[in-house]
């Protein structure tokens, strides 16, 4: 029983530390993956065969490389991101394994997690002074932008957002929940990106939800489209817009001074790629010196677009190629429960994939993202490569279920 009861203190810190890129803090000297990964992985450690993540794990490597240490000359970035990594992966492969119900909890606990952080925000809204000072305390922090959630920064909450509202409202159809549920999931998600003035995670969920639909409903999609954007209107018309419309929202965010224009910062990235089109690092550039004098970038903005970023660093064949190797195993697990999304055993695996692909549209706008070990969307790669594996072994007639207990 104390065994199960550290088990599970362990498995939340780890998983808080990474939901929320905490790595150090005012309290916490040690490296978090270090400080809470390795008594996961050495104190409940399941037998497995081998390392199962090499391939992925050499290709973050030469990726980080290649972009912090050849391009931006950051050594630290590229240390951290690797730790994140490493031991994330080492958490799939050694403490969860062939256990589906260790997988389950860590899953249940990761949404737990991004919820909590989601109902943070909702109430900075209503006790401002209160819910700074307990941010302050969750973070380990300053913090510099509210309302948020368990991070110091609006953008950073991005991350935490994307992921749940994706799962919430497909896993609430996937899992055939009542209208009902189904009308309040979707109500809930709505109203939590209204107020989380999160605009590129309304695009992200917009996309993913109109995606997942139209695969799942495939002719009867029109229909459902046409529902989903009539009970949001109704929610926006109805529930939101007159009765709270007094609190800070996605619609004021637009308004605040000084807010960049993303199409500008577009536009102006593609123009320094197409004069740099090999990819800065073959012309010996940094950042800082294709925009020192560029009144766009004023400021040491970048294009908040993760992939273009990574492309306008490494080229068109580095950073292509790396990013097709890096996506390709996820891109195949997606593509194969997609065509299977009716079989109920898919059913996870569909919800998890369908937010990994929210959260990784979020990078679009944002500089955060897979290759530097952003927590969310670091642990949902490995999570849809280890519930493939999972899936794998129940198919070869091995029930991972059947492992010891959690």
């Amino acid at each position: 029983m104390l065994k199960q009861i550290f088990l599970v203190f362990f498995l939340i810190l780890y998983l808080y530390t990474l939901s929320f890129d905490i790595f150090l803090n005012a309290s916490i000297r040690i490296p978090t993956p270090l400080l809470f990964g390795i008594p996961l992985i050495i104190l409940f450690r399941e037998k497995i065969p081998s390392f199962l993540y090499t391939r992925e794990i050499l290709l973050f490597f030469i990726a980080n490389f290649l972009y912090y240490v050849i391009g931006l000359s950051d050594f630290k970035s590229f240390a951290v991101n690797l730790i994140v990594i490493v031991f994330c992966a080492s958490f799939f492969n050694f403490f969860v394994a062939n256990n589906e119900r260790r997988f389950n909890l860590a899953v249940v606990i990761f949404y737990s997690l991004l919820l909590f952080s989601t109902v943070i925000m909702l109430l900075n809204h209503v006790y401002p002074s209160q819910i700074l000072a307990l941010r302050e305390r969750l973070t380990g922090g300053e913090i510099a932008q509210s309302p948020s959630g368990i991070t110091s920064k609006i953008f950073g909450f991005g991350y935490h957002l994307a992921p749940l509202v994706a799962f919430l409202f497909i896993s609430s159809i996937r899992y055939n929940k009542p209208l009902i549920i189904k009308g309040l999931a979707f109500m809930f998600c709505l109203i939590s990106i209204y107020f989380g003035l999160q605009r590129s995670v309304f695009v992200g969920f917009i996309c993913s939800s109109a995606l997942f639909i139209i695969c799942y409903y495939k002719y009867k999609s029109i229909f459902a489209l046409g529902l989903s954007i009539f009970l949001g209107l109704m929610i926006y018309s109805f529930v939101i817009k007159d009765n709270v419309s007094q609190y800070d929202n996605i619609f004021a965010k637009n308004e605040r001074k000084g807010d960049e224009s993303r199409t500008d910062l577009l536009t102006e990235n593609l123009n320094i790629y197409s004069d740099y089109p090999y990819g800065l690092v073959f012309y010996g550039k940094d950042w800082d010196d294709v925009t020192r004098v560029n009144r766009v970038f004023s400021g040491g903005l970048t294009s908040h677009n993760a992939y273009l970023m990574f492309v306008t660093y490494l080229g068109p064949f580095l950073g292509v190629i790396l990013l097709f190797l890096i996506y390709k195993k996820v891109g195949g697990i997606f593509a194969k429960a997609v065509n299977n999304i009716n079989n109920n055993k898919n059913a996870l695996i569909i919800c998890l994939c369908f937010s990994f692909i929210c959260v990784s549209m979020n990078s679009l706008f944002h500089n955060s993202w897979l290759i530097n070990g952003n927590g969310p969307t670091i642990f949902l790669y490995f999570a849809i490569l280890h519930l493939n594996y999972l899936l794998e072994l129940s198919e070869q007639g091995e029930d991972p279920s059947l492992n010891a207990p959690a």
